[in-house]
């Protein structure tokens, strides 16, 4: 994945159609200053009010911030919440052709007040009821007439009436019959209702409900995603795990986890749309399994990052990636992302790191303290396995990269997948090659590149009696 691969979503969009419950999200805010009188609560002094798309309605504002062509159809109440919606689709420049409206229902309202930049209470208005009858057969008859134009169809479903099973199935039924993908980003606890349906993507509460399986440890996440995958009969499953990054099960049944960019988490509303809109896009424009997890996982750390429902643009997803903002690279943006830093000497190491102790830190800084710019390639929790045995790692990769994140004398940290760092090498192209232990120089891998191009291959000595298998066995003496 290359910055100009990205930049040519923006260059030439493709037309996308959401289909589901949109929302207006509102936000009352203002100041507290004092306890009322009349009971035990906060007195929030009104300021200001903020009306913004919410549900599948940010879906689509999100697929507009990517530069693509966005159309939605969906359904809203004759009332002013629903007036609002139509007039912040339209002058975003989302086509409103196939939204239909109900007298007799409410639009989907979520009023929050906020003070301080903390909410303090969300009032809901809404209805979850199916649409009737003529407005199902309405928005099918405009969706089959306008299908062909679309490049693939997402369902945002919030359980609030829209995306009813029946209704669901026939959606996904004329699409395949037009041979167009559908992904959803899913809510309803039967399986069946998305059966057909390209790729789910749940959460990680919705995927135990759906698999009716536990989803406690990475393990059983993927068992729980390859049931669910069987049991919806669809091609792929995208988890998305908080705080443990993101899970792609692909039509191979190859599982694939991205861990979490370690950052403040500000507040998560909206993050899963962001996420379903990076990954759809990722998808249309051919981007494979890792990539699209690495785009759609930098676009919802950038969104946790900021209070309430909020729009990520490509521009940001693409500096996120690109201009070294981020310490967590992947094995397909750390080139790129060092590319403008030539100018400086860049250091490379790595290991697994599994346990993290004093002798890592001296050798890390030794090693950073050899240039300008370090980076450390991590062994995968499945390489570290098959080269220290079936009981490590002790600590996960997203632990791992965590704790390694925390050192600031470490400029940029990349997950790796096969035994050896090499390739991870020749993408780093690093000026210095750094070892720790007591290596023969020639023998280190990754050398013989390193120095073709006039590079320096160096070891730092391991401190003495300071190992993860030294601490692994001294905690088994202990429990004997």
């Amino acid at each position: 994945m290359t910055k100009e691969m990205l930049q040519n979503i923006i260059d030439r969009p493709k037309n996308f159609l959401v289909v589901g419950d949109i929302m207006l999200d509102r936000y009352c805010i203002g100041c507290i200053n004092r306890i009322s009188p009349e009971a035990p609560v906060p007195v929030l002094k009104y300021q200001q009010e903020k009306n913004i798309l919410g549900g599948a309605a940010n879906v689509a504002a999100n697929l507009l911030g990517i530069h693509q062509q966005v159309s939605v159809l969906a359904c809203v109440g004759n009332d002013e919440a629903g007036k609002t919606v139509l007039k912040l689709l339209e002058k975003s420049g989302i086509c409103t052709d196939m939204v239909a409206v109900e007298q007799d229902r409410p639009t989907t309202l979520k009023t929050r007040f906020v003070a301080n930049n903390q909410q303090l209470l969300r009032v809901d208005d809404e209805s979850t009821k199916p649409l009737n009858s003529d407005t199902q057969e309405q928005l099918l008859s405009r969706y089959e007439e306008q299908i062909d134009s679309f490049d693939i169809i997402l369902l945002s479903d919030y359980m609030k009436g829209v995306l009813s099973f029946d209704f669901t199935q026939q959606l996904i039924r004329i699409a395949s019959a037009h041979n167009k993908k559908v992904i959803v980003d899913v809510k309803d606890l039967d399986a069946t209702k998305y059966s057909g349906a390209y790729m789910l993507k749940p959460n990680r509460k919705e995927l135990a409900e759906l698999s009716g399986m536990p989803v406690d440890t990475m393990e059983q996440v993927e068992r729980a995603m390859e049931h669910l995958k069987e049991k919806a009969c669809c091609n792929c499953v995208l988890a998305t795990l908080s705080g443990d990054g993101m899970a792609y099960l692909g039509e191979d049944n190859s599982i694939i986890h991205v861990a979490c960019d370690s950052r403040k988490v500000y507040d998560v509303v909206g993050a899963g749309d962001t996420a379903f809109a990076y990954a759809a896009v990722s998808l249309v424009y051919g981007f494979k399994p890792r990539e699209i997890l690495s785009i759609a996982n930098t676009a919802s750390s950038i969104k946790i990052t900021r209070f309430g429902t909020t729009v990520v643009t490509m521009d940001e997803v693409i500096d996120e990636l690109y201009t070294g903002n981020n310490k967590v690279q992947t094995m397909e943006t750390i080139a790129a992302v060092l590319e403008t830093k030539r100018d400086q000497k860049i250091v490379f190491t790595n290991g697994c790191f599994d346990i993290l102790h004093i002798g890592h830190i001296k050798y890390l800084k030794e090693a950073k303290n050899k240039g300008d710019i370090l980076v450390v390639g991590l062994n995968s929790d499945s390489s570290v396995k098959r080269l220290k045995g079936p009981e490590r790692p002790i600590n996960s990769e997203k632990d791992r990269i965590d704790m390694l994140a925390e050192l600031d004398f470490i400029d940029y940290i990349v997950l790796f997948e096969e035994d050896t760092p090499y390739n991870l090498i020749c993408r780093v192209h690093p000026d210095i090659l750094v070892k720790g232990g007591d290596y023969n120089v020639d023998n280190i891998v990754g050398a013989d590149f390193v120095k073709s191009y006039g590079g320096s291959v160096e070891v730092i000595p391991f401190v003495d009696g300071k190992s993860t298998t030294n601490i692994i066995n001294k905690m088994k003496e202990q429990c004997i």
